[in-house]
């Protein structure tokens, strides 16, 4: 049997340990780790209160999201196939867009800023295809209907002119004897038809099923991330030809006052505890007086040489980055060493 001595200095240790799990850890802190001999005792701080507050918001819109899409009506398209009502699939996508979003901000930390840009630019496209194009039914207004009308025309021929005879005119005909008009029977007014109401615009079950898959996929990654206990990753930076480059980033979107402080990385170098989500950059190359800059997003009106790097997604993409300033590009890379 191995026996462990503790010093008095470990001794403390323990017990400091012992009260910041009793007191569920410093506010604000990352995670506390704390060394008795060989042995390590690490303890999550608020990271793992995070993820739990975050499991259960967007567990919700989980919920909420598959049963509004199990409530879907299909309807029959033009050519009698399954289909669904354009409006309640974009009404559902834009429905679960806006319950995400604000499911991860009542978590209420700032750091999240990230994952909600991400949720975002995610279920974005989505929207913008499922925009019913206009449609413009041709109105005409009222009293200038141009419906056929049914004209009764009444040619009153009492007498046809006789051909004239030769050497002389022919004596003028005699006019009919007038007629007693017929009493005036008023036509029974007639309403204009009023138009039929147009047919709701439809998209196919298959096509539908493909978007509703991907709003899906956007809530049950982050779902999964949170449950998991998963929302944290390591970044590292690197640069080519040169190291040593100042790489800022921050959580991509538009902020309500003032813009978050922006993290740094020191090419070729790393950062932990970074959460999840999809940042802005700003890559900056000192080369004697002349410093050249990557950015992402692109400023409008940027030249084309300077437009086209990878979004930084620590969702989907991997933890290392990659900025080649000899191509005026960053990327993912799987591995540090392809950031040559």
């Amino acid at each position: 049997m191995k026996t462990y001595r503790f010093s008095v200095f470990t001794r403390a240790a323990a017990v400091l340990l012992a009260g910041l799990l009793a007191a569920g850890g410093p506010a604000g802190s990352r995670g506390v780790s704390v060394r008795i001999g060989k042995l390590t005792i690490s303890y999550g701080g608020d990271s793992k209160k995070l993820a739990q507050a975050l499991a259960q918001q967007t567990g919700e819109v989980k919920r909420r999201f598959d049963e509004s899409r199990r409530a879907l009506h299909t309807v029959k398209g033009p050519r009698g196939e399954p289909a669904y009502a354009r409006q309640d699939v974009a009404g559902l996508v834009a429905g679960t867009a806006t319950d995400l979003d604000q499911a991860i901000a009542r978590v209420g930390d700032p750091r999240l800023e990230g994952l909600r840009a991400w949720s975002a630019e995610e279920l974005r496209p989505i929207q913008e295809e499922l925009a019913a194009p206009a449609r413009h039914a041709e109105v005409l207004p009222a009293g200038n209907s141009f419906a056929p009308r049914a004209v009764a025309v009444v040619a009153s021929l009492g007498w046809l002119p006789l051909p004239e005879p030769e050497g002389g005119k022919a004596p003028p005909p005699k006019k009919p004897a007038p007629k007693k008009a017929a009493p005036r029977k008023e036509a029974p007014k007639q309403t204009a038809p009023k138009p039929a109401a147009p047919e709701p615009e439809t998209i196919t079950a298959e096509k539908t099923n493909g978007f509703l898959d991907q709003v899906g996929e956007v809530v049950s990654r982050i779902f999964f991330l949170a449950s998991h206990e998963d929302l944290e990753v390591k970044l590292w930076v690197g640069s080519t030809p040169a190291p040593r480059v100042k790489f800022s980033f921050w959580p991509q979107g538009s902020f309500k006052g003032s813009a978050p402080e922006p993290m740094i990385i020191q090419t070729n170098g790393g950062r932990d505890h970074v959460l999840r989500g999809l940042y802005s950059y700003n890559a900056a190359w000192k080369k004697g007086a002349v410093t050249q800059v990557i950015r992402y997003p692109s400023p409008a009106g940027a030249p084309a040489a300077q437009v086209g790097s990878e979004r930084l997604d620590l969702v989907k993409g991997s933890g290392f980055f990659c900025c080649q300033f000899g191509d005026n590009y960053c990327h993912h890379v799987d591995d540090p060493k392809e950031c040559r």
